[in-house]
Parts: structure tokens; sequence; C-alpha cells
């Protein structure tokens, strides 16, 4: 039975998962926006502003579901087919069946295929932004910058499915615990060394007072210490040297904690307008949203390894590996997670969203001027060419924050709710 599974089953589920794939990427590139969520979005935007980003976004997300199916497609030729077993069968003969030596080979063959595939459509995303202006932009500076976050992440890959691995051939039937733990600490390692080892290979980031934006240092400030938030410094972040896009973050854990401007932001923002951005910002420190998301995340990792666990222990029965830390394993493990994160993706992107509307209410408690926050969101929507008038069936699916409208219409309950406090 295990021998059917393995040759016949395996290609017929391949094929089906396929098939959804494509009828998800057909929903969401073809389904119109409701008329309702237009009308709404009229209430603030004009019809061009609302057209431009519907057009922008589908635009982007073509390109999205194209690398989508070839990541995808790549997976179900390693992990489901006969040619996929042949290679990771040469591999380990290649190597002397000396097990992190052929997980390497198999991981770097399927990084080498997954970055040659998608090459083409990374520079179609280049050629993209450059054509409706969002980048100025060289393509050597970009080719440049796209190697060497191919290289910094591709090694950090390299690291997380050796360690997965270790645990795997250690400890087999209970690695899922231990990867669990280890996955909740590498989120912690990777969030504080994010802002000061990775994110400075492409950027430079700039104490407010180092720039010409330096008055209006002390108008922020008086946001910080009203907000009680021991901000070190704020940064400027040379964000125009890659694109036009205009935004702001919070990032970092425990100390390397920091609160990010976009040069952009503050070139096309009012100073008013940049403190309630940065109000935004501090309200995910306040909440401390990376916290509760690496917690969140542990338990996400907790549920989908034991999941992986049993799967691939029925898995290597029916494939013949020798457990589940045989390398050849490797390709069926990324697949599963590939699926995972799609499974998963709904519900993440509603905490995310939950997250946003938090922090924009806190925004609005601290700067106090719903008028402002409007201002800067519509500023944000439109600089950026964000689609207003998303359908709710995509912003279920894929949006990480809530519609700009949804946004604007908080402001104003909340203008409402505090009507009385403001003065005549």
């Amino acid at each position: 039975m295990s021998t059917t599974i393995g040759q016949h089953g395996m290609p017929r589920a391949a094929w089906l998962i396929l098939a959804c794939f494509l009828a998800l990427a057909a929903a969401t590139l073809g389904l119109p926006t409701p008329e309702a969520v237009v009308a709404e979005a009229r209430r603030y935007f004009d019809d061009a502003v609302i057209a431009r980003g519907q057009r922008y976004t589908w635009e982007r997300r073509l390109l999205f579901w194209a690398s989508t199916m070839l990541q995808l497609g790549w997976l179900l030729v390693l992990a489901c087919s006969a040619h996929g077993r042949r290679l990771a069968a040469w591999c380990k003969h290649r190597v002397g069946h000396r097990w992190l030596a052929a997980l390497l080979l198999i991981a770097f063959l399927y990084f080498l295929g997954r970055t040659l595939l998608s090459l083409p459509l990374d520079i179609g995303r280049w050629a993209h932004q450059t054509a409706w202006g969002m980048t100025e932009r060289p393509f050597t500076a970009w080719l440049r910058e796209h190697v060497l976050a191919t290289a910094v992440y591709g090694g950090i890959e390299a690291v997380v499915l050796v360690g997965l691995y270790g645990l795997m051939r250690w400890w087999p039937r209970w690695w899922w615990l231990a990867a669990t733990a280890g996955s909740v600490v590498f989120a912690m390692l990777f969030a504080f060394l994010m802002p000061v080892l990775i994110s400075p290979l492409f950027n430079t980031f700039t104490p407010i007072q180092q720039t010409k934006w330096a008055d209006w240092e002390q108008r922020l400030r008086r946001l910080v210490a009203d907000a009680g938030v021991p901000v070190g410094e704020i940064l400027v972040m040379n964000a125009s040297s890659q694109s036009k896009h205009t935004n702001a973050y919070f990032a970092g854990f425990g100390s390397t904690r920091r609160i990010v401007l976009y040069d952009n932001l503050l070139e096309k923002n009012t100073p008013a307008e940049v403190e309630s951005v940065l109000g935004h910002e501090l309200g995910h420190w306040l909440h401390d949203h990376i916290t509760r998301g690496i917690a969140l995340g542990g338990a996400a990792a907790l549920v989908g390894l034991y999941l992986l666990s049993l799967l691939l222990r029925r898995a290597a029965t029916a494939f013949g590996w020798d457990g589940p830390g045989d390398p050849a394993s490797l390709p069926l493990v990324l697949l599963l997670s590939f699926l995972g994160s799609w499974l998963v993706m709904p519900a993440a992107n509603a905490v995310s969203r939950h997250f946003e509307r938090q922090a924009d209410a806190m925004a609005l408690e601290l700067a106090r001027d719903p008028d402002v926050f409007i201002s800067a969101e519509k500023k944000l929507a439109i600089d950026n060419l964000g689609n207003v008038a998303p359908a709710p069936w995509n912003v279920w699916l894929f949006s990480t924050h809530p519609p700009p409208v949804e946004r604007i219409a908080m402001a104003e309950a909340w203008r409402q709710a505090h009507s009385a406090e403001r003065p005549p």
C-alpha cells in the first residue's frame, strides 16, 4: 500500500495542489471589487486614484502569482516526481551518504533552481516599479542588492535547515518540541540582530538630528515623551535610494528596538503628519507587538511541526527513507512548509491587521488630531499607489494592514467620540 501511495498517489495529489493554486490565483485576480466598496472609497478618493491603485496592485499580484506558481511547480517536481527522488539519491551518493553534505547539496540545488526560475520575474518587478515611476534606481544597483539579499537570506535558510535536520537526527521522536523552542529563540535572535546587522547592509540609518529635518526632532520627542517609550534615537533611512515609497517601521528586540522613518516620508509629509505616523509606530512599541508576534509564531510552530512530524513518519515508510532526518525528505519538508504557510496566511494576516488597528488607535490617542491622521493616511495611500478599494476576498487573504478607507473611518469615529473634548 505504501508503495502505491509513493508511486501513484503523490502525482495525483501534486496535480490537485497545482489545480487548487491555479483556481485561487484566478479568483484573486479575476473577482471584481463590489460596487459598495468602490462607492465607500469615493468618499475620500477620486476615481483616478482608485483606478490607478487597483491597476498597480493587480499587476503586482500577477507577478506575485507567476512567481508563486514557479516556486510551487519546482517544489512539486522535487518532492513528488521520480525525477526529484532520483536527484536526491544522486546527491546522497555523490557525497558518500554523509548526511550534512547531502542535506546542503540538496538544499543548494533547490535554492539554485528557485533563484534562477524567479530571476526573470524579479527583474520584471524592478521594471514594473520603474515603469510606474516608483523607483529611479539603475538596474545595476538593483542587481547588486538583489545578489546580496539572495546570499544573506540563503545563508540564513541554510542555518535553519541544518539546525532542523540536526534535531531530527538527534531526537527522531521529539524533534518537533526542540524545534519549536529553537524557532522561538531564532526569531528573538533574528529580531535582535536585524536592525544592527542585516538592515545596514542595504540602507544607511542616520539619527534625525543629523539630517536636514533636525528641527523636527523636538516636536517628535515630545510625542515620544508623552507615550513614555524609551526611544534612544529616531532614525531616518535613505529609502529614496531604492524607491519612492513612503513608510516608517518599528523593529528590533530588547536593546535594539528602534523606530525608523523613511526619508521619503519626511520629504512628502508635514511635521504633523509625520507625528501621526510616528504615533502609529509608538503604538506597536507600547503594545509590544514584536514579542506578541514571536509568541504567536511559536504556538503556530508547535502545531505545525507536530503535524509535520506525523506526516514525515508516514512518508519515511512510504519512500523508504532512513527516518525523518534523511536528507532525501528535504523537498517534501519544503513543500509542506510552503503549503502550511498558505493555510495559516489568512489567520496570520488577521492578527497583523488587529495589531495595525491597535497601533492606529494609539496614534489617535497620542497625537489627538484625527484630521491630520486622515490626511497622512490619504497621502500614504496615494504616494504608494495603494489599492484604496480592494476586494474583501483579497483583504482577507493577503492584507497585513486594514484598507485605507477602514483606517480613515476609524479616525472619523474617534473624532466623533471625542468631539466634546475639542475646543470650540
